[in-house]
């Protein structure tokens, strides 16, 4: 008995330190899980704050992530939570908490800062008499630049930790910090570029010329929109100034592309591709719809050093932070009604395409005089053009070459990839009127991709549905001919026609493809620089749906999430998304 009293109080003593070493250590992480929702409200505040120009706000809020954070990093760098990691089970979920609070701790402490302050500048972007001063962009470049490493960094790190075997929701909401905190780094690095191009692009060195092509999605393009106005944008020393303004449908039809097609363009979109003006961005690689436009303009007026799209969507953005304009004679333009009267109003309130054209053209030189003469807050308006490009309706593409170096890779820039040795595999659903019409106002589309499985040689398997309805009304065929096409490209009025082209990802092949869940008789399919390219016809009746469904592969070695890629509608949003790589 006595030996068995001996043993009982170390045994006693051991429990004791072990419980008492595990209430520590749960105590420990409930202080960490609190402090790191305190951070990430602290995060979503601070960020409502500098969008709406609250300084003060901003300074609150940061102080406060800075304090909540560096707690997390501080507690998750002890040695007691060293010891935690090696625990079964929670050891690996435990070491992507330490990362966490390391990363939200480092850019609190040396990455948001300078962004913050950066953002107070933004204001001094305002251009003053048409005028951009060109000092204040260059004095962005070095704090952007700083944003950029901080965020690029922690982005890397939080690559490292694969959350797939994470307990509960601690995997979910591992992926929902590393998903906002890759976004970030990712326009970041849009920003940092952007900065670098634009005293240059501003005319720093000398006068420029730029294209301005004003897309409408009511007739829609693989691109965006027929591009029913192009303008003249001129800039020389931060100054900006719009001048040449001419519809679309003046430049006419060539008897030959206006530059040699390649065989695929002209097997995919004809040889109306080059011979249209108005057909250029058939096409959804927009650097090869600016080429074209480019040599077209030149034939009727002087060069260009680039070429700027954007679309009534992206400008319903822009009213939404410089405020209503009034065009004369005409409903004012504002946010919510922009995109109705631009797109649709405008074709029941004049019968003439001349009339049309002139309202046109007085809404984007009202639009851009307010721009130019700095109404509205700067980083509003900042916002609004960066909401456009991420949506993918404003692109930008320069005929230097340095300038467009920097611009690649970027949503701004619109390409397509055609990279066999890109471990991230894009693939697109573009769409193209055939109506002739003015119908696309009432198309709507959804595009979903879903990464099913992958082979030991990095091919991923894809499975895609994309989605389209026509939103007309049931008398659309009562519309004006201008709007229905009237029947004179062999629809009947009231109906659309749709072209779809999908295109696989570099190396990739299509197979097992359905219409309405029936197999699905295409056109052959076409290689477009190493890319494969699906192509289907659908004539949409008010209240039709199309229901297009298809398998994929990727090339070999192309393991990475899937950029899919869409045409831009005539509704907010994106038919964009990326989906969540198989490997």
């Amino acid at each position: 008995m006595r030996a068995l009293r001996g043993w009982k109080l170390p045994v006693l003593l051991v429990a004791i330190l072990l419980v008492a070493f595990a209430a520590y250590a749960l105590w420990q992480v409930m202080r960490t899980s609190t402090d790191l929702a305190s951070a990430a409200d602290d995060a979503r505040s601070l960020q409502q704050a500098v969008e709406s120009g609250d300084d003060a706000a901003a300074e609150r809020a940061l102080d406060s992530l800075r304090a909540n954070a560096g707690a997390a990093a501080d507690r998750t760098d002890g040695p007691l939570w060293s010891v935690l990691t090696w625990t079964p089970v929670l050891g690996d979920d435990l070491d992507g908490v330490r990362t966490v609070s390391a990363v939200l701790d480092d850019l609190a402490t040396s990455g948001i800062e300078p962004l913050v302050e950066t953002s107070r500048q933004l204001n001094s972007l305002r251009p003053v008499d048409g005028r951009v001063d060109l000092d204040v962009v260059a004095g962005l470049q070095e704090p952007v630049a700083t944003g950029r490493d901080a965020f690029a960094t922690a982005s890397s790190d939080l690559d490292e930790h694969d959350p797939g075997g994470f307990v509960g929701v601690l995997g979910d909401k591992y992926r929902e910090v590393a998903t906002e905190v890759d976004r970030a780094a990712r326009l970041l690095d849009s920003a940092d570029r952007a900065v670098q191009v634009m005293p240059t692009m501003l005319g720093a060195d000398g006068p420029r010329n730029y294209l301005l092509v004003f897309q409408n999605n009511a007739e829609v393009r693989a691109g965006g929109g027929l591009p029913g106005l192009a303008a003249l944008v001129t800039t020389n020393d931060g100054a900006i100034d719009l001048s040449r303004q001419v519809p679309g449908n003046s430049f006419g039809e060539l008897d030959e592309p206006v530059l040699p097609l390649t065989e695929a363009e002209d097997d995919i979109w004809d040889e109306q591709l080059g011979t249209f003006f108005l057909d250029a961005n058939f096409t959804p690689d927009f650097p090869r719809s600016a080429e074209l436009w480019q040599a077209r303009w030149e034939q009727e007026y002087e060069s260009v050093d680039g070429v700027i799209a954007v679309d009534p969507v992206t400008l319903s953005y822009v009213l939404g932070a410089i405020g209503p304009v009034e065009v004369e004679g005409d409903p004012t333009l504002t946010e919510e009604n922009a995109v109705d009267e631009l797109l649709h109003q405008v074709y029941l309130r004049y019968e003439d395409p001349a009339d049309q054209d002139a309202y046109f053209q007085a809404a984007a030189s009202t639009i851009f005089d307010r721009v130019a003469s700095g109404g509205g807050d700067a980083r509003q308006v900042i916002t609004a053009l960066s909401r456009g490009t991420n949506e993918g309706r404003l692109k930008v593409h320069s005929f230097d070459e340095s300038e467009q170096a920097v611009l690649t890779g970027t949503r701004i820039a619109g390409e397509l990839k055609d990279d066999p040795g890109g471990a991230d595999p894009q693939l697109g659903v573009y769409l193209n009127d055939t109506t002739g019409a003015k119908m696309s106002y009432f198309l709507r589309h959804e595009v979903h991709v879903t990464a099913n499985s992958c082979t030991s040689d990095g091919v991923q398997r894809l499975s895609g549905r994309a989605y389209l309805l026509s939103d007309a009304p049931a008398d659309a065929a009562s519309l004006p001919t201008y709007i229905t096409g009237g029947g004179n490209f062999g629809v009947e009025p009231g109906g659309q026609l749709v072209t779809i082209n999908i295109v696989g990802p570099v190396g990739g092949e299509f197979d097992n493809m359905t219409y309405n869940d029936e197999p699905l008789l295409t056109s052959p399919i076409i290689d477009l620089d190493g890319r494969p390219v699906l192509t289907a016809v659908t004539l949409l009746e008010p209240g039709q749906t199309y229901d297009l469904k298809w398998t994929v592969t990727t090339g070999e070695g192309q393991t990475g999430d899937v950029a899919v890629d869409s045409t831009a509608g005539v509704e907010p949003g994106t038919a964009s998304s990326t989906a969540r790589s198989a490997c």
